[in-house]
């Protein structure tokens, strides 16, 4: 199962997860990062990263809510506008992120 965060790109340089994952700075926010885990190599390594300032998960069940205003900013070169939802986001992301086009 992949799991998707947004991560404070400062964070993620310093504190590369312990996984298979890909990850990419927000073209509109480049403080701020997205990382897409494959697998984690332990319970124990998820958990820790997932315990640092800022590291928060983006979970499906949300993916119907309205975006927020930092995540529109964060993919606004990309095409998100007002009134777009996470999944709707995610489809922009999708089209953009070679990793993601061919999985």
């Amino acid at each position: 199962m992949k799991l998707f965060y947004y991560v404070p790109t400062a964070t993620l340089q310093s504190n590369i997860p312990a996984a298979v994952h890909h990850r990419m700075v927000c073209p509109g926010l480049p403080a701020w990062s997205v990382v897409l885990v494959e697998l984690w190599s332990g319970h124990g390594a998820q958990d820790a990263w997932e315990a640092l300032p800022g590291v928060t998960e983006l979970y499906p069940e949300n993916m119907g809510i309205t975006a927020p205003a930092a995540v529109l900013a964060a993919f606004a070169p990309w095409g998100a506008i007002a009134g777009m939802t996470l999944r709707q986001v995610f489809n922009l992301i999708r089209a953009q992120w070679p990793i993601w086009r061919h999985n």
